[in-house]
């Protein structure tokens, strides 16, 4: 029982993932060799989630925090495509420039939602299903710090070098700042 409630709830965001990867954000130049790559790593590491979950012995708790972040994961990214529908950002290791400032919407609160809406899921991931899934959760969350810290230094050679700046000081980069949250 709890097996399925797990992959139902985990359903929902990996295909939102899915479909924001050729739906919604934009590359002039394809998809990236890099990005194929994190594709690759993302589809395996869901994978190795699905075949722990089902040889494995989940607890109530571990199957709630999951459910929890799960929904979280999935609410904030479409959050985030919401905020981005008109103008959607970059594919993840463009090496396009940057050419848009995202302040609102759950860019207020941190400069990388999609990043923390993935993040969040692969946590929520290791959480549940513990193991080696610890090992890949911890992989694609230290690729996406690698991905968000990259694709900022890009904004440096931007004519947004100072606005950025000033941005970077109000929000976390994939963590929210507390107190930029209490002054919302």
């Amino acid at each position: 029982m709890l097996t399925a409630l797990i992959i139902a709830f985990a359903t929902v965001p990996l295909a939102s993932f899915s479909w924001g990867l050729r739906g919604h954000f934009r590359s002039s130049e394809g998809m990236p060799s890099a990005m194929r790559a994190l594709t690759a790593a993302s589809s395996l590491s869901a994978l190795l989630f699905l075949v722990l979950i089902t040889t494995g012995d989940v607890s109530g708790l571990r199957a709630f925090v999951f459910v929890t972040v799960s929904c979280a994961s999935a609410a904030l990214f479409w959050w985030a495509v919401r905020t981005t529908r008109h103008r959607p950002p970059q594919l993840a290791h463009s090496q396009s420039d940057p050419d848009l400032l995202y302040e609102n919407g759950p860019y207020a609160f941190v400069r990388h939602p999609f990043y923390l809406a993935y993040c969040l899921f692969w946590l929520g991931s290791a959480v549940a299903a513990g193991g080696l899934q610890w090992l890949a959760a911890a992989l694609l969350i230290g690729w996406y710090y690698a991905i968000a810290k990259s694709e900022e230094a890009q904004f440096f050679n931007t004519l947004m070098a100072a606005s950025y700046t000033r941005y970077r000081r109000r929000t976390g980069m994939i963590v929210p700042r507390v107190h930029g949250m209490l002054r919302w």
